[in-house]
C-alpha cells in the first residue's frame, strides 16, 4: 500500500507577492476605468464597464491561480483546462455585474456592487479549487472556511466603496489595493483552513495543464490584457485632453463679449465632471443673471446695452483664477464654473468675486449706470450626482434669491426642490381650478366721498383650493401669469363679473383687472366685445383697470387696444398711479377714464406731508385732464376727510366694505349704507372746512 503523508500548505513568498502585484496592477487600471464609466452615460459608459471588467477580472484570474500555486510549488498538482477557463468567465461576470451595480446612484449602489464582486470571487476560489487536481486529498477547516468568506465579502464592498465614494484622490489607488490586500489575504486564509494528504497511488489526469505551465501562461496573457488596458486608458487621457485643447479654441465664439458660449460651457461642464470624478474634486456651477438690464435697454437703447454687456464680461474676464470658467448664455445671463475640493466654501468665494465686478458704476454713453447681478450656484456631486442637474440647481437658487432681492448670491438646498415640486403642484392645480368651479369673485364696493353713495364694485380673484383652503391672490395671480393660465381665468372673471352685474347684483359700475398676458393678446377687445353680448350687460357699466407697466411694453398695441375698448363704449382706468416710472406720459399718450391712485400713498395720509404733497399734485393732474381719481385703501375717517376736501371723486377701502362674495355682496351694501347713515359724510366736514 503506497505510503501516504498528511501536511498543512506552505506558502512561497515570492508568488504570493507576484499573486499581489498582478492583482494590485490590473485593479488599478479596472478601477481608473470604472471610474470613467461613472462619468459618461450611453453606449460610452457600457464599453467602459465592459474593458473594466475584462480588466479586473482577468486579474483577479491570475491572481487566484497564482495564490493556489503559492501553497505548494513542488506538489505534484494540474489545471482542469474546462475549470480555469470558467474561474475567467465568472471573474468577468461578476466584476461586471458588480461594477454595473456599483455604479448605479441608490443608497447602497457601491456596497451592494462590492458584494457581488465578492461573492464573485469567492466562486472563483471554488471552482479553481475543484479544478486543481493533485497527487492525494484536500481536506478544508469550516472554520478557516468561513473567515475566509467573510474577508472576501467584505473587503470586495470596501474596494467597490472606496472607488465609488472617493473622498481624496487617492481613493481609486486605495480600491485597488483592497483587492490586492484581499487576495493575499485570503491566501494566508486558504493557507490555514486547508491541509492535503498526499497518495502516489493517485494518478492525475493526463489533459491536465501543469501548474508551472499555467502560471507562466497566466502571467503573460494577464499583462497582455492589461497593457491592453492601461493603453487604452492612456489613449482616452490624450483624447480628453485634446478635448480640453479644442474647448479652448471653441471658447471665444461670443463675437459680442468674447466670452465662451453656452455650447462651449455644456462641453467643459462635461469634461471638468469627469475630472471631478477622476480627482474627487467638487465642481461649482452658477447662473448670474444682470438686475435692472432691461431698464438700461429700454432707456439707452440696445447699442449702449451691448457696450455695458461688453463692459461686464471684460471685468468678469479679468478675476478668472485657474480652474474657473465663465460664459455668456443670452441676453444678460453668464454661466459660471468652478472646480476646487473645497467648496462650497470655494464656490461662495467666486460668487463674491464675480459680485465684487458690479461695485463700481458702469459708464453708459455720458451717464453713470449701477447694476448688481443675481447669483445662484450648486455642487456637483453633493447636490447631484447628475452633471446637467447642476446648472438647473443653480438655476433655481438664482431665481430664488432675485424673488427675495436684487444682487443676492443663494445657494442651493435641496428644500428648494421641494418649493419647487410644490409650486408645480399649485401650477397643475390652477389649470382646472376655473373648470372645478374652485374660483371665485369677491366684490370690494366703491362709493363716492362727498357724500359715501356706492357707486360701483371692483371684481377680485380668489380660489378656494380643494384641500388648501383660501391661497392668496399675491401667489397664485403670479403663477398664473407664469403658466399663462391667467387668460382662462381672466377671462373667466369678466364674464362672471359682467353676468353678475348685468343681473343687477351689483350697483353701478363693475371693474375688471386685465393682467399683461391677457393685454398682450390680440383678440381681447373682441373677447371682451362677445362677453358683453353674451351677459346683455351695457358696455357703460364695464370699467377695465391697467397698470402703466402693462400697456408701456408695447405702446403703439396697446393703444390700438385701449382705442378698441373705448369705441364699444368700456371705461378704462388707470390702476395703481403713481408706482410707475413714466406716469405723465402715459397719461398723456392713452385715453383713460379713470385714474386710480395707489393706496401706498393713501395709507400715509393725513400726516405724512410727503405723501400729502403727492396726492393733492395728482388730483390737480386728473382735474386738468378732467378724469376723476379713485382713491384706494382708506381705512380712516381722517382719510376720508382729507381725500374729499382734497377734491377726490372716489373711494374704496376697508373703511367701507371688505371684498365680499356674491351672496354676501346684499349685506356689505346695507353695512355700508349704515355706516354712511351713521357717520358724518365727508361733505359736512369739507363744508364746514369752506365756511
Amino acid at each position: 500500500m503506497p505510503e501516504t503523508t498528511t501536511f498543512a500548505f506552505a506558502y512561497h513568498q515570492l508568488l504570493v507577492a507576484i499573486a499581489g502585484a498582478v492583482c494590485l496592477f490590473g485593479t488599478w487600471v479596472g478601477m481608473r476605468q470604472f471610474a470613467r464609466a461613472r462619468a459618461t452615460s450611453g453606449t460610452t459608459r457600457i464599453g467602459w464597464l465592459f474593458m473594466a471588467s475584462v480588466g479586473t477580472g482577468a486579474a483577479l484570474w491570475a491572481a487566484t491561480f497564482l495564490s493556489i500555486l503559492a501553497l505548494d510549488p513542488t506538489l505534484n498538482s494540474g489545471f482542469a483546462p474546462l475549470a480555469t477557463g470558467a474561474v475567467l468567465l465568472v471573474a468577468i461576470v461578476a466584476c461586471l455585474i458588480g461594477f454595473e451595480i456599483g455604479s448605479r446612484h441608490f443608497t447602497l449602489a457601491p456596497e451592494a456592487g462590492g458584494l457581488m464582486m465578492g461573492a464573485g470571487i469567492l466562486a472563483m476560489h471554488f471552482i479553481a479549487f475543484k479544478g486543481w487536481h493533485v497527487a492525494g486529498h484536500l481536506e478544508w477547516n469550516v472554520p478557516g472556511v468561513v473567515v475566509t468568506i467573510l474577508l472576501g465579502l467584505s473587503l470586495s464592498a470596501l474596494a467597490v466603496n472606496r472607488a465609488n465614494r472617493p473622498v481624496t484622490r487617492w481613493c481609486r489607488h486605495g480600491a485597488a489595493i483592497v483587492l490586492a490586500f484581499m487576495i493575499c489575504v485570503m491566501h494566508y486564509a486558504l493557507t490555514a483552513s486547508t491541509s492535503v494528504t498526499t497518495d502516489p497511488s493517485v494518478v492525475l489526469p493526463a489533459d491536465l495543464i501543469p501548474a508551472h505551465v499555467l502560471g507562466l501562461a497566466m502571467v503573460c496573457a494577464v499583462l497582455l490584457v492589461m497593457g491592453s488596458g492601461f493603453s487604452t486608458y492612456v489613449i482616452d487621457l490624450e483624447i480628453r485632453t485634446e478635448s480640453a485643447d479644442r474647448i479652448h479654441q471653441l471658447s471665444f465664439n461670443d463675437t459680442m463679449t468674447g466670452l465662451p458660449n453656452r455650447i462651449a460651457f455644456n462641453e467643459r461642464l462635461a469634461f471638468d465632471a469627469a475630472e471631478a470624478h477622476e480627482k474627487a474634486h467638487k465642481l461649482a456651477a452658477f447662473s448670474i443673471d444682470l438686475d435692472g438690464f432691461k431698464d438700461v435697454n429700454d432707456q439707452f437703447g440696445h447699442g449702449a446695452g451691448d457696450l455695458l454687456l461688453i463692459e461686464v464680461a471684460d471685468r468678469m474676464r479679468r478675476i478668472l483664477r485657474p480652474g474657473e470658467f465663465l460664459a455668456r448664455q443670452s441676453g444678460d445671463e453668464f454661466l459660471g464654473l468652478k472646480m476646487s475640493g473645497n467648496h462650497p466654501q470655494d464656490a461662495q468665494a467666486f460668487a463674491e468675486r464675480i459680485a465684487g465686478v458690479f461695485a463700481h458704476p458702469f459708464q453708459v454713453g455720458d451717464q453713470s449706470v449701477t447694476l448688481t447681478a443675481s447669483i445662484g450656484f450648486s455642487v456637483f456631486p453633493i447636490d447631484t450626482p447628475e452633471r446637467d442637474q447642476v446648472l438647473s440647481n443653480a438655476k433655481l437658487a438664482m431665481h430664488r434669491g432675485k424673488s427675495k432681492q436684487r444682487g443676492l448670491i443663494c445657494q442651493y438646498h435641496r428644500e428648494m426642490d421641494d418649493t419647487a415640486r410644490a409650486r408645480r403642484a399649485l401650477a397643475r392645480d390652477l389649470q382646472r381650478a376655473a373648470a372645478r368651479g374652485e374660483l371665485e369673485l369677491h366684490y370690494q364696493l366703491q362709493t363716492t366721498l362727498a357724500d359715501g353713495k356706492i357707486c360701483g364694485a371692483e371684481a377680485l380673484m380668489r380660489w378656494r383650493h380643494p384641500t388648501r383652503g383660501m391661497i392668496s391672490p399675491a401667489e397664485f395671480i403670479p403663477l398664473a401669469e407664469e403658466t399663462e393660465a391667467i387668460i382662462a381665468m381672466g377671462e373667466w372673471a369678466l364674464r362672471t363679473a359682467c353676468h353678475d352685474a348685468a343681473g343687477g347684483k351689483i350697483p353701478g359700475t363693475v371693474a375688471v383687472n386685465l393682467s399683461p398676458v391677457q393685454f398682450g393678446r390680440d383678440d381681447l377687445a373682441d373677447t371682451i366685445h362677445a362677453i358683453l353680448l353674451e351677459t346683455g350687460l351695457s358696455p357703460r357699466r364695464l370699467e377695465v383697470e391697467v397698470t402703466e407697466s402693462t400697456i408701456m411694453s408695447d405702446q403703439s398695441r396697446g393703444l390700438h387696444i385701449l382705442r378698441k375698448l373705448k369705441a364699444m363704449g368700456v371705461s378704462v382706468s388707470m390702476d395703481d398711479f403713481g408706482t410707475g416710472y413714466s406716469s405723465l406720459a402715459t397719461l398723456h399718450l392713452f385715453p383713460f377714464d379713470k385714474i386710480k391712485l395707489d393706496q401706498s400713498f393713501v395709507k400715509r395720509l393725513p400726516d405724512d406731508a410727503a405723501a400729502a404733497a403727492i396726492v393733492r399734485t395728482v388730483l390737480a393732474l386728473g382735474d386738468s385732464l378732467g378724469m376723476p381719481v379713485l382713491a384706494e385703501g382708506i381705512e380712516t375717517e381722517a382719510q376720508w376727510q382729507f381725500l374729499d376736501r382734497a377734491g377726490c371723486a372716489k373711494g374704496q377701502g376697508y373703511l367701507f366694505a371688505r371684498p365680499a362674495s356674491l351672496a354676501q355682496l346684499p349685506a356689505a351694501i346695507e353695512a355700508t349704507a349704515r355706516f354712511v347713515r351713521e357717520a358724518p359724510p365727508a361733505a359736512t366736514h369739507r363744508a364746514t372746512a369752506a365756511a
